[in-house]
Formats: C-alpha cells, sequence, structure tokens
C-alpha cells in the first residue's frame, strides 16, 4: 500500500500549542510528526527520551538509582516555557501512540530558555551529583553559528525502531532549519554510537573528532569521544 505524504508549514500560535494535540505538521502513513504541547503527557515523555536519549552519560554523571529523579527533572524542565520552546521540539506518532521525539537548538536558545534552577530536585541529588551534572552539562555545551541549527538530541523508543521514525525526525528537522533561514543543520555524537549509519544515510558528513583526551572527555560525558557531524541544507 502507498502512502503519501503531506506536510505544513504554517506558524503555530499559544492557542494552538496549548490544545491537547497540536497540529499534525507531517504525515507519513501511521507516521505524525507534531511539535510538543505544555501538557503533563508531552513534558513527562520528553523527559523520558531524554534520558533513554542519554542514559549512559545520566548514569555515568548520577547513578541508575537516580534516572527516575532525573527523569522528573528534565519534565519539570520542559514545563511552563514560552511557545517558542515547544516549536523546537517534534515529537513523532505512530498510530497515536508518542514513539520518538527531536530537539533543534539556535543560536540565543541559551538565552531564552536558560535553565531554572527550581527545576533541580537539589534535595534529592547528593553534592557530587551535582558536581558531575555540571561537569557534564560543560563537557557537552555547543556554541551555534547563527547559520546553523544543531540537532540537541532525537530518540525513538525500542519498540518503535525500524519503522523509519528516526528518519522522518530528521527530515522534519531540515525542515525547520531551511524555514529558519540555516544553511546547514549539525550534531554530535558519541563515535561508539551507531546511530552515526543512519546520520550518514541522512546525508550527513563527519567534520571532525572532539576528543579534549580520552581521560577527560570520559570523566566529564562518560563518552571517550565524539564526532562532529554536518549537513548541507
Amino acid at each position: 500500500m502507498a502512502y503519501t505524504s503531506v506536510t505544513t508549514q504554517q506558524p503555530l500560535s499559544f492557542e494552538d500549542l496549548n490544545q491537547p494535540s497540536p497540529p499534525v505538521l507531517t504525515a507519513s502513513g501511521p507516521v505524525t510528526v507534531r511539535n510538543a504541547s505544555p501538557s503533563s503527557e508531552d513534558t513527562k515523555f520528553l523527559g523520558e527520551v531524554v534520558i533513554l536519549g542519554f542514559e549512559r552519560k545520566t548514569v555515568h554523571a548520577t547513578s541508575r538509582s537516580k534516572l527516575p529523579v532525573m527523569k522528573a527533572y528534565y519534565q519539570k524542565h520542559s514545563s511552563g516555557r514560552p511557545p517558542l520552546f515547544y516549536e523546537r521540539y517534534f515529537i513523532a506518532e505512530y498510530d497515536g501512540e508518542r514513539a520518538g521525539a527531536c530537539c533543534l537548538r539556535y543560536q540565543g536558545d541559551d538565552a531564552l530558555f536558560p535553565e531554572r534552577n527550581e527545576d533541580l530536585p537539589q534535595s534529592e541529588l547528593g553534592c557530587c551529583d551535582l558536581f558531575r551534572l555540571y561537569i557534564m552539562t560543560s563537557g557537552t555545551k555547543v556554541d551555534i553559528p547563527a547559520d546553523k541549527a544543531y540537532v540537541d538530541h532525537i530518540c525513538v523508543l525500542s519498540k518503535f525502531r525500524g519503522k523509519g521514525i528516526g528518519k522522518i525526525l530528521l527530515d522534519m528537522a531540515d525542515m525547520d532549519a531551511r524555514k529558519r533561514g540555516c544553511k546547514s543543520i549539525f550534531l554530535l555524537v558519541a563515535t561508539s554510537n551507531p546511530a552515526q549509519h543512519l546520520y550518514e544515510r541522512q546525508g550527513y558528513v563527519f567534520k571532525e573528532t572532539t576528543c579534549l583526551c580520552s581521560c577527560c572527555m570520559y570523566c566529564m560525558t562518560g563518552e571517550k569521544e565524539f564526532a562532529l557531524m554536518e549537513k548541507v541544507l
């Protein structure tokens, strides 16, 4: 059965984003992609996706027993933000079930969406946890040029992998970056991560390896080196 793809790029209003399900941006068979919303269901899902995508680094910075605390933190971090924040997130659904998400960042987003001290449950994290989280954040901080978009993270739930959802999310990221006048889009991926092959198929090209020195990078992020990959739009 042949599926048709329908894509819209209409700007979203605050009212749209506060609906239970924001308008569909693109559809391909059973897969649809929309922006995130401020709903508790979406922010909880975003928290779960961040932990799933960064589980190894999060465990390295804290511990496996702290994963539920970190999920709650990322959910809170995604709540109560301005409308533009949610436009940076794309949620893919498969037959109406949340299946994956992708987050884009542009120059100036750190100032627009600052970290909020009240989001971090310091009472549930020890001093060492907080320090290692700070080190991890420092080790993964990225400078974003004005004419580029950055794929902060992308993750598909395991039961939905192999269905082309990652590709559709990356296509949506390309579309959003072009709409905002970017000339290229880039990302960082651990060299041990097989997702590099997906990015290569999407047109990303390896540019360089980021490594402060294997021991130092590992201490900061739990990974020894990252590959910088970029795609011309």
